[in-house]
């Protein structure tokens, strides 16, 4: 169980991400144009995916991690002071808010870039993006008491039960050995789907977090400045204590690591733009539309096997993942109405 004061903290973020919970000012339109670049990020997102999962087959994910995100804070820090310095007093006065964004995104970033070497990257969307409506509802109920009473509908309900049976089915296409990955031990594909569904509940977490600040008028580039510090420093450290250590500088695999970031950098902020509009349950939905497309580009890309398993897999979670986020939609009509 999280610290007592986490799950204070967290309590009213989850009032605008729990259906037929009262919803004040929550706004059609916001949502709508939320989804709408929602779905720009899942294509963003997809081939940062694809390239990142055969870029770290040759270069260390740690390496990646600091320079992505330290140029985050680098970029963005300058930005906020110049045009959202309300942005970051906010932030100055809400300073357990801002450590807790920190520690888990980075939990959930390495998580994630990890999960990317190691296993097929529509599997490993499948599961990191999957499992947040489902983590998000489990939290809910686990740890705010305030919302004990909250009923899901029928429409939603199955809508979950169909998205936690794609999980289950595509960690059975990593562990028998089905997914585009060749010749990969069973302890490598286990590793590789824990740290994925790791990382999925982390981000869900900080994605409710984040809309917390918003509501409460943190811009997206004042919470993207002083969002990964933490991330950087932890991936820093690591590589600190490596056999290889620290770079002393770049090389030939330079512009190869300058696309990478800016991949990197590019998806955080079109993400954070979605946060701020839309509710992190309908984030979380949206994201789980990628695999599908991540397989395709897979293929074009040509290092992994075609596997119809894994497609299958894309394929069943896009489907239940239109279904939440149809389920979703009406939800919240049904609340503003009652409003």
């Amino acid at each position: 169980m999280p610290p007592m004061h986490l799950t204070q903290q967290l309590s009213p973020a989850y009032e605008s991400v729990v259906p037929n919970t009262h919803l004040p000012g929550l706004d059609q339109k916001r949502e709508t144009a939320g989804l709408l670049v929602s779905v720009g990020f899942v294509c963003l997102a997809a081939v940062r995916d694809v390239y990142l999962g055969g870029l770290f087959q040759r270069v260390n994910p740690l390496l990646i991690v600091v320079v992505a995100f330290t140029l985050c804070t680098v970029l963005f820090l300058p930005a906020a002071l110049v045009g959202s310095r309300a942005g970051l007093m906010l932030l100055r006065r809400r300073p357990i808010d801002l450590l807790w964004v920190n520690v888990i995104s980075a939990s959930a970033w390495l998580a994630f870039m990890y999960a990317l070497k190691l296993i097929e990257p529509s599997i490993v969307q499948i599961i990191y993006s999957g499992i947040g409506p489902l983590s998000v509802i489990w939290i809910e109920n686990k740890f705010l008491r305030a919302n004990r009473g909250t009923r899901l509908t029928r429409s939603e309900r199955l809508a979950y039960l169909l998205l936690l049976a794609t999980l289950v089915f595509a960690a059975v296409v990593v562990l028998t050995g089905l997914s585009g990955v060749a010749h990969q031990s069973f302890g490598t594909a286990a590793f590789g789907v824990i740290v994925a569904a790791g990382g999925g509940i982390s981000i869900s977490g900080v994605t409710m977090l984040c809309r917390r600040l918003n509501d409460a008028g943190v811009t997206p580039s004042a919470l993207l400045s002083l969002r990964f510090p933490a991330t950087a420093i932890t991936a820093a450290t690591f590589m600190s204590l490596s056999p290889s250590g620290l770079p002393v500088g770049f090389s030939w695999i330079d512009a190869l690591l300058v696309i990478a970031v800016l991949l990197i950098v590019a998806a955080s902020y079109v993400n954070q733009v979605a946060i701020s509009l839309a509710s992190p349950l309908t984030v979380r939905v949206i994201l789980a539309l990628g695999p599908v497309l991540i397989f395709f580009f897979q293929m074009i890309e040509g290092r992994l096997l075609a596997s119809p398993y894994s497609l299958i897999a894309g394929i069943l979670y896009g489907f239940a993942a239109v279904f939440a986020a149809i389920a979703r939609q009406r939800a919240i009509r049904a609340a503003t109405s009652v409003t």
